[in-house]
């Protein structure tokens, strides 16, 4: 409840009217005392608002699974192996896709929007006079996005050797799990990272599950013999992530077998991407500042609605002996 103090005194035949004042910190009415007529007026609006914080930056894409290893044959001359015919390179196959659909290490997200600045203080009035709130205060800035998942290592392919001493095969290394999450190679492809859970090894020649959820399946070994003088029989493409999870790993590709005993390995599977990190918290809203109108003139005994802004505004009328 506003509160104020006034009171009158007779001094012969003159009524003086002492000085006094009024506050008021929420809205109310002012009356004004028997024989005031002149009075002065300090107000304030309400501080300004916060602003909003910033929004969070985008997640990072996963990353696609690693290629599938191929082979070669290489015929060599007999008994110095100094002179070679390649009868071509073993088709590698694709990695499945990431989350957001690359086919190679994920894209970092965007960073996120400024928040929106908070709204001004309310105006304090009485007397026909208006008192400004403060200003409100900017958003906080946007979150930068999250980083990228790797690509699953490719897995090698292998040489098939022919002629004279120098027969003999070379298989290849399986690829290794992309970062963060991916699931290495072996003969089948390693699972794609999910957004929760790791994607699962090869078990041989079969290939890794995708981690939970998202992460793309690894593809298995192609196991169909290419005729002895070819190369080999491509791999198998990886199982893509699924696209609603945008950070989860597409699968590894599976690996390949030759007749004469070599055997390309598979692909890892991608890597996980990284939460996009949040904003910042908005600015707080800046206190109004006070003004201060003198020598008003009032009709006494008269009503004045008050109003007074919110938060932390205030309004105090003060008189002088009369």
């Amino acid at each position: 409840m506003p509160i104020g103090s006034s009171k009158s005194s007779i001094f012969g035949n003159i009524s003086i009217v002492p000085g006094g004042s009024q506050t008021f910190n929420s809205p109310g009415t002012f009356s004004v005392p028997v024989g005031v007529t002149k009075v002065s007026i300090t107000g304030v609006g309400g501080s300004g608002n916060s602003g909003s914080s910033g929004n969070s930056g985008q997640d990072g894409a996963g990353g696609a699974g690693g290629l599938g290893g191929g082979g070669v044959r290489v015929q060599f001359v007999p008994v110095d192996c100094t002179y070679q015919i390649a009868f071509g390179q073993g088709t590698q196959a694709g990695g499945g896709l990431g989350g957001a659909s690359n086919g190679s290490n994920g894209p970092a997200g965007t960073a996120g929007t400024t928040g929106a600045a908070g709204n001004a203080g309310t105006c304090s009035s009485g007397l026909c006079k208006t008192f400004l709130g403060g200003a409100g205060g900017t958003g906080g800035s946007g979150g930068t996005g999250g980083s990228g998942g790797n690509i699953g290592g490719t897995g090698n392919g292998f040489v098939v050797y022919a002629g004279g001493p120098c027969c003999g095969t070379v298989s290849g290394n399986p690829g290794g799990g992309g970062t963060v999450g991916g699931g290495s190679g072996s003969g089948g492809g390693g699972g794609g990272a999910g957004t929760v859970n790791a994607g699962s090894a090869a078990p041989g020649t079969t290939g890794g599950a995708g981690g939970t959820s998202g992460g793309g399946k690894g593809a298995c070994r192609n196991n169909t013999v290419a005729r002895p003088t070819g190369p080999s029989s491509p791999g198998v493409t990886g199982g893509s992530a699924n696209t609603c999870f945008r950070r989860a790993g597409g699968g590894g590709a599976g690996g390949s077998v030759h007749q004469a005993g070599g055997e390309g390995k598979g692909g890892g599977g991608g890597g996980r991407g990284n939460a996009g990190n949040a904003g910042t918290a908005g600015n707080p809203g800046s206190a109004a500042s006070p003004s201060t109108h003198n020598c008003l003139s009032v009709s006494p005994g008269g009503s004045y609605p008050i109003t007074v802004g919110s938060p932390g505004g205030q309004v105090k009328i003060s008189w002088n002996p009369q």
